[in-house]
């Protein structure tokens, strides 16, 4: 079950970061990428990261 809130968290950035992206008022200078590429490598480790076997 932890596997899959850290999936949740990934995937709850990449879309921020997506909505950030795509709002032509916000501007944070290229840390919206960054977001988005940090979202993207928690869900990766979140689908590789086997929690506890209960």
């Amino acid at each position: 079950m932890r596997s899959v809130k850290i999936m949740l968290l990934g995937i709850s950035i990449m879309i921020f970061a997506g909505i950030l992206i795509v709002d032509p008022e916000s501007s944070f200078g290229g840390a919206e990428f960054f977001l988005l590429f940090a979202g993207f490598t928690i869900s990766v480790i979140g689908c590789i990261y086997e929690g506890k076997k209960p």
